[in-house]
């Protein structure tokens, strides 16, 4: 009999899977969280088949089996578990007596698989069409690490036909306290990274970021907030027309280090010196180009070939530049020898 109604049910289930998938998304986008992974699916006939054989004395109908249905919301730190969790109880009817937030149910001096899984139903005042009412499905949230221990254990675990040794459990437990710790961590750096990305973001605003370090962070704010280096990429846009989109400038670290430049300071030198030449050199190639976008690297393109310039490099150290980029000696040397003559019809 079950059975029977699963089969009757099986497209309502998938219809309203696209329909849960479709609210997870916009949780994560009105959160601002990048899910690590996102996922349903609807449980195979042989896979319920199979459930119905171990415990079918548990279940009179199909409504009584609460994972037909099952979603996944993974998230790359733990506190954004939490944040989903409480948008899932705001958007959903959350069935509290088998649902499990597994956190609560470990003892103290306990390590284990602390997921978060919600057995739902859709409400019935929000317009959603009338087939889904009254149809239970799981939703878990979980870290990617959590998700790792929680693979990696199943079928030690849970499939096992018997139990497992006393051994294999402590060590389970102590990989999940590992994990744990390593959950707290992550959010840890994450939040590091945020505090030290605001303030190089403000040291730009109030120009006083000419000490700070070249990295991967620092340049990709300089190129975002610097005034004069927006100044700069205008006038480029301005030949022909064109549109910036902001790309990350992170290609540019290894040429920037072989020109000698450590700080945000010397970038802003380089402009204040190579300006006027730079923009010269673009003109020469990106007039008539009819380019609707160029990409924000296109400054410290231009800026990089007028230092070249500038500082007297030779043709011989121009390719070595070069080839730091396209990693081929020939076309480097061909880049070099190009630069230089269009220099040279410049003068």
């Amino acid at each position: 009999m079950i059975m029977e109604e699963y089969r009757e049910s099986r497209e309502t289930f998938a219809r309203l899977g696209t329909t849960v998938y479709d609210i997870l998304k916009n949780i994560a986008k009105k959160e601002n969280i990048e899910p690590m992974a996102l996922e349903y699916r609807v449980k195979k006939e042989d896979s319920l088949e199979g459930k119905l054989q171990l415990k079918g004395d548990k279940y009179s109908s199909l409504n009584d089996i609460t994972d037909i249905l099952g979603a996944r919301f993974i998230c790359f730190f733990s506190d954004e578990v939490y944040k989903v969790a409480k948008r899932l109880e705001e958007e959903f009817v959350i069935d509290w007596d088998n649902s499990i937030d597994k956190s609560t149910t470990l003892n103290d001096d306990s390590f284990g698989y602390l997921s978060v899984h919600y057995i739902c139903s859709i409400p019935e005042d929000k317009g959603y069409p009338e087939e889904f009412y009254g149809r239970k499905f799981e939703i878990q949230l979980r870290t990617g690490l959590q998700h790792i221990w929680a693979a990696i254990t199943h079928d030690t675990t849970y499939k096992s036909d018997f139990d497992v040794p006393h051994e294999v459990k402590r060590s389970l437990s102590r990989l999940a306290g590992l994990l744990e710790l390593a959950d707290d961590e992550f959010i840890r750096v994450r939040d590091e990274m945020n505090e030290y990305t605001e303030s190089i973001r403000d040291k730009i605003i109030n120009n006083e970021a000419d000490d700070v370090s070249i990295n991967a962070i620092s340049l990709r704010e300089y190129m975002l907030g610097n005034k004069e280096m927006r100044r700069f990429l205008g006038e480029l846009a301005s030949i022909e027309g064109s549109e910036i989109s902001d790309i990350s400038p992170k290609p540019y670290l290894e040429q920037l280090k072989w020109l000698g430049m450590s700080k945000l300071g010397d970038v802003q030198d380089m402009l204040k010196e190579n300006e006027e030449l730079a923009l010269k050199l673009a003109r020469q190639v990106l007039s008539g180009s009819e380019l609707d976008i160029l990409a924000s690297n296109v400054g410290l393109f231009y800026l990089c070939r007028a230092e070249l310039i500038s500082k007297d490099y030779s043709q011989e150290q121009m390719a070595e530049f070069f080839e730091i980029s396209n990693k081929d000696k020939k076309r480097a040397e061909r880049q070099a020898k190009r630069l230089l003559e269009n220099y040279g019809k410049l003068k």
